[in-house]
């Protein structure tokens, strides 16, 4: 499900004029990558190397202001906090001169490794092939900020992977998005300021939500079609 601020004619023509202004964004999303996988991923990154430049998080703020190189930019984004990502991608994006952007829904890293498969299953982290047998899917805390001390980018994409609604309970909201950023600052040891809904909703359709998001203190808003600055 794709949730779109306005019509789908009216979406389309926004995104055509953004293109044209030359300060997109150009994303791959991931998911769950096994190994199985690795050569694919290595020629999807390879055929992008020499066309797009990273961007990382000190990026954000130029990019926000209009500032982009020769070169249009390019965000690997990492949902879900799957170990695989860690293992298997990561090296890859390396080896080619990316960062990557970790997204993150913060209890999944918190959860016992005996017990993940049934917390994604139970909220829509989808996994497989199965290549850990017996053994945890998500990524440690160690890893996570082994990642982040090496460039890569870590956002929060709510606690327990949830979708919130505009009638969505209060302490549902502050638990997905209040807490969430709390505990995936402590475990992280660093700030963060990203947040990204489930299903990308932008800022503006979800009011209450989008107060508790200001009152937390993320400076910016990922959804489906934009990177938006909201304080």
């Amino acid at each position: 499900m794709i949730i779109l601020p306005k019509g789908p004619a009216e979406t389309a023509a926004e995104l055509t004029a953004g293109f044209r202004t030359g300060r997109a964004i150009h994303l791959i999303n991931y998911h769950a990558t096994p190994k199985s996988c690795a050569q694919e991923y290595r020629d999807q990154i390879a055929a992008c190397a020499g066309r797009f430049a990273s961007l990382d998080e000190r990026g954000i703020e130029g990019l926000m202001q209009g500032k982009q190189g020769v070169k249009p930019v390019l965000a690997p984004i990492l949902f879900e906090g799957f170990r695989d990502n860690y293992d298997v991608l990561l090296p890859i994006l390396e080896e080619f001169g990316f960062a990557a952007w970790f997204f993150i829904p913060s209890h999944f890293l918190n959860v016992p490794a005996r017990r993940q498969r049934i917390f994604a299953a139970r909220h829509s982290l989808h996994y497989g092939p199965d290549e850990y047998a017996g053994e945890r899917i998500a990524l440690s805390w160690a890893e996570l900020r082994d990642a982040h001390a090496r460039g890569h980018f870590v956002a929060c994409h709510s606690r327990n992977h949830t979708a919130l609604h505009p009638d969505t309970p209060d302490d549902v909201l502050h638990d997905e998005i209040v807490i969430a950023k709390q505990e995936l600052e402590d475990g992280l040891g660093a700030e963060v300021d990203t947040f990204c809904y489930l299903y990308g909703a932008e800022f503006g359709l979800n009011k209450r939500a989008d107060d508790l998001l200001i009152k937390a203190g993320y400076r910016y808003l990922f959804s489906n079609f934009r990177l938006q600055k909201i304080q």
